[in-house]
């Protein structure tokens, strides 16, 4: 237990005081491990604070910018997490996990956002140190989107990836979430030897198949990209990352998913878009997450 304790109390400390490329870290306010923010007797799931650790990549940490914004509008209470390597793999995220047995290894950066408030940005942490600093509702897990398409990948790291957060964090529901697919300007879907379709297809089964080896539930935000009227119109060339209408998609997603609600009742838009693109990018997301849509639908090329 003492050893446990002296962990815990490690990382508060590292996201206090070290920074990643030797930044300053910022604090809003003081964050203890185990503070108080789970249910209380007689609330609702929409009433407690639902505390979500995001262990990723550029393809996560841009969820901090539109879900807290969503959730918030929503009267939904959020303590978002985030794991940070850009372009982490699986494969990756497991040989961290056993390079961790030296404390003094951090290599992600991490970032947490408590109902809208920043309490985080850019510490530092390894992964068994972020599972333990509190009681984790719900760990997001995804590869990284180079891999996303081979299923070959995911293996044996997952299962590893997945045994830690289970010790870690027992009480913590894994999700998987399903990444997108690049855009068609992307060169290296040549290299891949298919499409923009042909890719989503791929990573689709891939994620799917993943998830259910372990009975998870799965984030839809490829399939919401997917199918979203004008889905080039998400990214902004000649980058593959979410542009700003992207995270927007994808913090939907992440709300609809995690907390159950219809985001298609959700006020926030931002300020850039009319009504109807959000509208039409939110009635795209219900029908992610509730199961309307299916590769079958898709019009898939190069197979």
């Amino acid at each position: 237990m003492k050893k446990l304790i002296a962990v815990v109390a490690a990382i508060c400390v590292a996201a206090t005081v070290q920074a990643v490329n030797g930044g300053e870290v910022t604090l809003e306010r003081d964050f203890k491990p185990g503070e108080s923010m789970g249910v209380s007797p007689g609330e609702s799931r929409h009433e407690r604070q639902l505390k979500v650790l995001m262990i990723g990549n550029s393809f996560s940490i841009c969820n901090l910018k539109q879900m807290p914004q969503v959730a918030k509008s929503m009267g939904l209470k959020l303590d978002l997490a985030s794991l940070y390597i850009g372009g982490c793999s699986l494969k990756r995220h497991w040989n961290n996990v056993v390079a961790s047995t030296n404390a003094a290894f951090k290599p992600y950066r991490f970032d947490r956002t408590v109902e809208g408030r920043k309490v985080v940005v850019k510490g530092v942490a390894n992964i068994p140190d972020a599972l333990v600093l509190d009681k984790w509702d719900v760990v997001t897990i995804q590869q990284a989107s180079h891999f996303s398409w081979r299923p070959e990948t995911f293996q044996p790291f997952g299962d590893g990836l997945v045994a830690k957060i289970r010790e870690l964090a027992p009480q913590a529901k894994i999700v998987v979430q399903e990444t997108w697919s690049y855009p068609p300007w992307d060169k290296r879907l040549k290299k891949f030897g298919f499409n923009q379709a042909g890719m989503y297809a791929r990573l689709h089964r891939a994620y799917a198949a993943f998830a259910a080896k372990y009975g998870f539930e799965v984030i839809p935000v490829g399939m919401a990209a997917e199918f979203v009227p004008n889905r080039n119109a998400l990214f902004t060339k000649p980058d593959f990352h979410f542009n700003r209408d992207g995270e927007y998609l994808q913090g939907l997603a992440f709300t609809a998913k995690l907390f159950g609600v219809d985001v298609r009742k959700c006020g926030y838009r931002p300020s850039w878009m009319d009504a109807a693109r959000a509208d039409e990018i939110k009635a795209v997301v219900m029908d992610a997450v509730e199961g309307r849509f299916t590769c079958g639908d898709m019009t898939l090329k190069g197979k």
